[in-house]
């Protein structure tokens, strides 16, 4: 049972929002956090009220995502396809929502429609799809009136919207009552879509400090180097083509929130102080991507010790030597078929574009202008880390027990024929060399082993098709066929 059973989403809201359990606040907060301006008292803020009285049903271990309720009512009655899957729970949830605004005559839409603040591009956009005013439009269903309207889709909603201009609501077509009645719709699910997001999840809230145009907030996690770090900034929005837009389609240019566009982005720095950003999004206020920075620096906070950045496939909290385990849940091994996958990859890579590459280094890894060795494509290619200017392992050879050492800190572990390649690639000699030399050089370490170096790379690679050698994998054109004859049934 969950541990608010007895606490309503409003009320997690109401704490998460630091505002009074009152409706009048909440509604403010949530119209805030959505980027909108609070609705206007009477039939726009009952509306908003009633929204929340429909999502406190919600059991809240059902979880949802950022939109998926405005995402479902954008395309209602139909539902939208989304990966994941949004909630059924989503579709049912509209459904109420659409109760509330199904009835209200043209005259009460435009009320509510002003009330909330809805800008000409929201009724805009809602025409692509209406809602009519007799009921809902199937998706097959032609518009009425639209045989008299221009063929051109923003041509159309332009002509919608100059009607508006002229008549009052009793004189509406159906077409104009079913833009606005979806327009409304739309609206009351995105802030829903807030209420849900704000009430699954406890506040995390962080100490944000002022720097330049944005926020900043660090939290010091045991064992790493560096703390993680959140970041928010303003960003600059493209204004809509059509300027009129984002104006309000009733009411005063002032009852119109500004459409920001706020990103967060979490990451952590290097040992050279650089950032390194490793998850991010956008938002429309400065509130909701705080939220969004928050809550993902406490998941990353919750499981610090198996927390790689996904670009740099580093730990968060790097292991110190001789305590690397194999129970350890970060590890990832690396075998000798998936280096044999990467270095074919970029085989059929630079066939494909000769020019690119003359030849490849093996140290340093990353040199000054940050370009790579063939170690790191290698590496890179297989998602793990590798060693980069500044990294005490960035000019040791794979041979050299500071680059496992290096591989271990971040867990992972090297199985003793992937071992053997790694360190036979300098074999070939110093300076740039041809893949072609540099993979056969690496493969001759290997099979120079020992006795049992047929089993072992049975072991790691699978075993020889039919009227293939060993000795054929010298030839790095050779891994191509081998590796598809070879491919396992299930993923390594």
């Amino acid at each position: 049972m969950s541990q608010h059973a007895s606490t309503s989403r409003t009320e997690l809201a109401a704490t998460a929002f630091t505002v009074p359990s009152t409706e009048r606040e909440l509604v403010a907060a949530v119209s805030a956090f959505s980027g909108h301006h609070a609705p206007r008292e009477g039939l726009a803020a009952n509306l908003v009220a009633g929204t929340f009285t429909a999502l406190d049903q919600v059991p809240l271990d059902v979880r949802f995502y950022v939109h998926d309720l405005q995402d479902t009512a954008e395309k209602w009655p139909a539902l939208p396809i989304t990966l994941p899957p949004t909630p059924w729970q989503a579709a049912t949830l509209v459904d109420d929502l659409a109760a509330l605004v199904t009835d209200l005559s043209a005259a009460e839409l435009r009320e509510a429609a002003e009330g909330l603040a809805l800008t000409r591009g929201d009724v805009a956009l809602a025409h692509d799809k209406p809602v009519l005013a007799r009921g809902w439009a199937d998706d097959d269903e032609p518009l009425p009136d639209a045989a008299a309207l221009p063929r051109d889709r923003r041509a159309r909603e332009a002509a919608l919207l100059q009607l508006f201009d002229h008549v009052d609501p009793h004189e509406w077509t159906d077409e104009q009552t079913g833009a606005v009645r979806k327009a409304l719709l739309v609206r009351l699910a995105g802030l829903g879509d807030a209420l849900l997001r704000v009430s699954a999840l406890p506040p995390a809230r962080l100490d944000w400090q002022s720097e330049g145009e944005g926020l900043t907030a660090l939290v010091p996690v045991l064992g790493a180097p560096q703390p993680l770090e959140a970041r928010v900034t303003a960003e600059p929005v493209e204004p809509h083509p059509f300027a009129s837009w984002d104006e309000p389609m009733w009411g005063s240019p002032e009852t119109t929130a500004s459409h920001g566009c706020w990103r967060w982005t979490v990451g952590w720095r290097s040992a050279g102080g650089a950032f390194h950003s490793d998850a991010g999004s956008t938002e429309t206020s400065e509130a909701a991507a705080r939220f969004g920075a928050e809550q993902t620096l406490a998941a990353y906070a919750a499981q610090a010790s198996t927390v790689r950045q996904r670009l740099r496939h580093r730990l968060l909290v790097p292991r110190q030597p001789g305590t690397l385990s194999m129970s350890d849940p970060a590890v990832l091994v690396l075998g000798l078929r998936e280096l044999l996958q990467a270095v074919c990859d970029e085989y059929r890579a630079e066939t494909n574009r000769p020019e690119a590459t003359t030849g490849w280094r093996v140290v340093p890894h990353q040199d000054e202008d940050k370009e790579c060795s063939l170690v790191t494509i290698l590496l890179d290619d297989c998602s793990l880390p590798h060693p980069e200017l500044g990294d005490p392992a960035n000019t040791a050879d794979p041979s050299d027990p500071t680059f496992e050492a290096f591989l271990r800190s971040h867990a992972v572990v090297l199985t003793p024929p992937a071992r053997t390649y790694l360190a036979g690639l300098s074999q070939a000699g110093p300076g740039e060399l041809p893949l072609p030399r540099r993979h056969e050089a690496a493969m001759r370490a290997v099979f120079a082993i020992g006795g049992e170096a047929a089993d072992q790379l049975t072991a790691e690679t699978g075993p020889l098709p039919d009227r293939m050698a060993w000795i054929d994998l010298l030839d790095v054109a050779a891994l191509g066929p081998f590796l598809t004859a070879t491919e396992p049934d299930q993923p390594r």
